[in-house]
């Protein structure tokens, strides 16, 4: 497939400064033309949502001058079918734990090239998830949030199931049974749940485990 017939990725900004709508939209036109289109800028969810965007990407910043909840602005925008890509600082691992938790796609952090910018948009509207190392590795030393306490075996067993291995071949993995490896999952259910952090099927695993620095970034489509 050329580049001409890739579908072009319409994006919108959620951003409540100006100076940021603006700049990243006049930088995604200019070295984006033909496979992003930059279709609307708001200041809040709240704003974005009354108009109806017809978008496949929202790169919304965590921080809104509405204070609202990052974990509540990415779940309305998942509701209604938006592909996330955070689009902040990223300086506050609390409130990047929050999007994630809400079902954010991916965190991209301002100071980075607007061509690895443009590589994450790509990837979020292909369904993948992205996360840098860096992002991953401030959450792992956040010591502030309440993590699930797992165990050695349970964070293998985690890191290999949500990476998209099966039972059967997480059992093959680490020699031993698919009783066990079941048997695992349920308690590690049983942990997040305890911490009010759901895990009912295998992406909310999935988050969790990147909330925790579990696994390394890994492309993954629904």
């Amino acid at each position: 497939m050329t580049e001409t017939d890739t579908p072009i990725i319409r994006t919108a900004i959620i951003d409540d400064h100006e100076a940021i709508r603006l700049g990243v939209g006049a930088a995604l036109q200019q070295h984006a033309a033909g496979f992003v289109s930059v279709v609307s800028s708001h200041e809040t969810v709240d704003a974005f949502l009354a108009d109806t965007v017809d978008a496949d990407v929202v790169m919304l910043d965590l921080s809104l001058g509405d204070d609202s909840d990052p974990k509540d602005n990415v779940e309305r925008l998942a509701e209604v079918g938006y592909r996330i890509l955070v689009y902040s600082i990223a300086d506050n691992i609390r409130l990047v734990r929050r999007a994630l938790a809400g079902g954010a796609d991916g965190i991209c952090r301002k100071a980075e090239p607007i061509a690895q910018t443009i590589e994450a948009l790509k990837s979020v509207a292909e369904g993948q998830m992205v996360l840098s190392q860096e992002i991953l590795a401030a959450i792992e030393s956040d010591t502030s949030y309440v993590a699930a306490s797992l165990g050695p075996r349970e964070r293998q067993v985690l890191s290999l199931y949500v990476a998209g291995l099966e039972i059967p071949e997480v059992a093959q993995q680490l020699y031993i049974t698919e009783n066990s490896v079941k048997e695992y999952l349920k308690r590690i259910r049983v942990k997040y749940t305890q911490v009010n952090r759901p895990a009912n099927n295998k992406l909310e695993l999935f988050r969790r485990a990147i909330e925790d620095g579990i696994i390394p970034p890994v492309e993954r489509r629904n």
